[in-house]
Parts: C-alpha cells; structure tokens; sequence
C-alpha cells in the first residue's frame, strides 16, 4: 500500500488554476469542490504513472467507485479540510482521511451507528468513524486495516479485502515553481514532485 497526499493550501498557490480545472470531469456547485477533485484526479494520476508505470490513465467509475480503465493498480480517494489523498494496492482498498474536529461528546455519534462507548478521546472517534467510511468505500470485506494520525489533526485509515501489499509508505506532494502548468507537469515534471515524509 503507498498513500500520497497533498495539502490545498500549499499546492494551489504555486499552479494555474486553468490546467488544474482541466481534471475536471463533471460540474460542481462551488469551485472549491471542483479544485479538491481536479487535486484528487491529478495526484492520482501523477502517482500512478510516475511511481507505478501505469500508462493508461483513463479512469472510470463503476459502482460509485472510481478506477482506472487498464486495472493495473487499484487505488481510492479521500479528502478533507486541507488533504487530498489517494491510497494504492494492487488489490481492491477504501481509504478515509478525517480532520479531527474538537468536540464535547462523540459518544453520541457512535451511539447512532451501534457503538456503545463512554466518553471516547477524539482519535477513538475518529479511528471508528475513517473505518467505517473506509469500509463504505471498499465495497467488501475487510481483511487488512491500517490507521495513523496524519498532519496531527487528520486520521487516516485504509483498508483492503486482501494483504496489503507494500512497505506502508506515506508521501506528499509538492509543487515547487510559480504558475505551473499540472498539464505540462503529467507529460514532463519539472516543479512537481513527491516527497517522503
């Protein structure tokens, strides 16, 4: 499993907003939802062809899931507040990242979904809740989790219907020119690149 991320706020300032609409494969009611999906399509689409060779990188969505059209590598997207980010296996995976919002009780919350827990801490909560979109998003059953708190404030979980097959990697992207053209960066990166953290 390889997990690459990237933050808004660090990465739209340094593009063209233009070649990052580009992504865009249906229309939004605000262009903060379509810049965090055009994000997701070209972090998912940079990873895969620059770490994972996919040279194919249509993608399609069947089931409400998306993925790409040659199947070389399965991957699942999440974001929230600040992080976009999208999670690879070779076989089927759902991932979920959260920003950890501080609240009174959670209990509450869990107590609506059948869980029965007094007073969690916000990580209990927020390891319950990414598992259970995690899930949600992988449309089978879970054989391998993986959590993490991710930034400080954000958790993230995966899951997959297997092993998971790789070293659990954790990578951020990261945009270095002014005015880069993400269109020029997929064919040739100069100002794009990916970062272990």
């Amino acid at each position: 499993m390889d997990i690459f991320y990237l933050k808004k706020s660090e990465f739209l300032p340094f593009i063209k907003i233009d070649s990052l609409k580009s992504f865009s494969q249906r229309d939004f009611k605000s262009e903060s939802k379509e810049l965090e999906h055009c994000c997701a399509r070209f972090l998912t689409q940079f990873a895969a062809k620059y770490i994972f060779g996919v040279k194919n990188l249509e993608i399609t969505t069947e089931n409400s899931k998306p993925h790409f059209v040659s199947n070389e590598v399965c991957f699942s997207i999440s974001h929230s507040k600040d992080i976009v980010l999208t999670a690879f296996n070779r076989t089927n995976i759902g991932a979920d990242v959260e920003f950890m919002k501080k609240r009174d009780d959670y209990s509450a919350i869990m107590e609506r979904y059948g869980e029965k827990t007094d007073n969690p801490s916000a990580e209990e909560f927020y390891r319950f809740w990414t598992l259970n979109e995690a899930e949600i998003k992988l449309n089978s059953q879970i054989k391998s989790i993986f959590t993490r708190i991710l930034e400080k404030d954000y958790m993230l979980t995966c899951v997959c219907d297997d092993i998971f097959i790789s070293n659990f990697r954790i990578r951020k992207l990261c945009c270095k020119g002014k005015n880069t053209d993400l269109r020029n960066e997929l064919e040739n990166p100069r100002n794009v690149e990916i970062k272990s953290v």
